[in-house]
């Protein structure tokens, strides 16, 4: 959501620009500006950017546009950039199209934490959640800082995990696909494409690979065989019943593949995008789908700036949201592709990695 509010202070016209800007509201952003700026009356031009969230180049143009079409002598000025919005700046060089003071950056607070499950708040090895990251999770939500799981798994699976019995302000289902409150209500979702539904389904059906289609209600395998057994114990993951398609929204789907068919899969599917959370195990969903996407659905319907969030993460499917969160936090037990798109690189799951990533950011003590 973006809003753009303008006010006058004495020869200054402020626009306080709330919200975050790209190609979809581009557009709209441009409007709002060339507005403002085509009433006159002002002596220089203030951009109060404390509550934007980031920009991206379809935002840059829309300011580099309105700089080209206003007077040389009317200064364009921007105050209260956080710090992923002035790197932005720095990198594109806008210090010269717009005025920023280097030291007037704002940080928002943290306000959100976004956790991963497996391998980051769950351990494999001692299949057990750290009681430093129980005591440390427990001491931000103390400070009014809420906490949020973010994983590939469904809540069905979630029950039957210790990570059940600790209080969250949220579930992020199905790589955030399924958006659910705190009383496991859900509040926004993100389905597969009904058209490339057809097609899963006929691989479901064609019983080739083992293939799991997950709507919100129910999840089902077509077949089970040593590789589904191998996969799910190595993962503490539990196994589905075998089912039939009965023509519901598809929120995710699983299957249980070597490499080739893996690669098979990631050429078929146009409009779905894969990651592995296993060797042997991939989570398929809408190519608009995605963590960074639940994140957005859960800010925007609890009115949250992206730079008020912090996520930690350990895998593949981690990643968009690393590279999303105000704070992105890799785990020290995370791949190599995770830990290069982090912010912070913290200690191993089983090395105290939650309670040394909070505490290195100063939100426990």
């Amino acid at each position: 959501m973006l809003e753009v509010k303008e006010r006058m202070d004495g020869q200054s016209l402020i626009l306080d620009v709330d919200g975050r800007i790209d190609s979809s509201n581009a557009n709209e952003f441009n409007e709002l500006v060339q507005k403002a700026a085509g009433r006159g009356g002002y002596q220089e031009i203030i951009f109060d950017f404390s509550e934007l969230d980031y920009i991206s180049s379809a935002g840059l143009r829309v300011l580099l546009s309105l700089r080209h079409a206003l007077p040389d002598d009317i200064p364009f000025k921007g105050t209260g950039l956080n710090s992923t919005v002035r790197d932005v700046f720095e990198l594109t060089g806008f210090s010269d199209v717009i005025a920023i003071d280097p030291e007037d950056v704002h940080d928002h607070e943290i306000k959100v934490i976004f956790f991963d499950i497996d391998g980051t708040l769950f351990s494999h090895k001692t299949k057990c959640i750290p009681q430093s990251a129980v005591d440390a999770m427990a001491e931000v939500r103390k400070k009014g800082i809420q906490t949020v799981i973010c994983t590939g798994r469904d809540i069905r699976e979630l029950r039957k995990l210790p990570v059940y019995q600790i209080p969250f302000d949220g579930y992020l289902t199905l790589n955030g696909n399924i958006c659910l409150d705190e009383n496991e209500k859900m509040f926004a979702g993100n389905a597969i494409d009904d058209d490339e539904v057809q097609i899963l389904v006929r691989i479901f059906s064609a019983n080739k690979i083992p293939f799991v289609l997950v709507g919100e209600e129910n999840r089902y395998i077509n077949h089970v065989d040593e590789l589904v057994i191998d996969t799910q114990e190595s993962t503490s993951g539990t196994i589905p019943d075998i089912g039939e398609y009965k023509g519901e929204k598809i929120y995710q789907c699983l299957a249980f593949v070597k490499d080739k068919e893996r690669l098979m899969l990631d050429d078929l599917l146009d409009d779905c995008s894969i990651t592995s959370w296993n060797d042997t195990g991939i989570d398929i969903i809408s190519i608009h789908g995605g963590k960074a996407a639940g994140i957005q659905k859960f800010m925007d319907h609890y009115h949250v700036h992206q730079a008020e969030t912090m996520a930690f993460g350990d895998g593949q499917n981690d990643i968009d949201m690393i590279r999303f969160a105000g704070i992105g936090v890799a785990m020290g037990n995370a791949i190599d592709a995770l830990k290069k798109a982090a912010d912070y690189v913290t200690t191993d799951i089983d090395e105290d990695g939650i309670a040394n990533g909070l505490r290195h950011f100063g939100l426990i003590d």
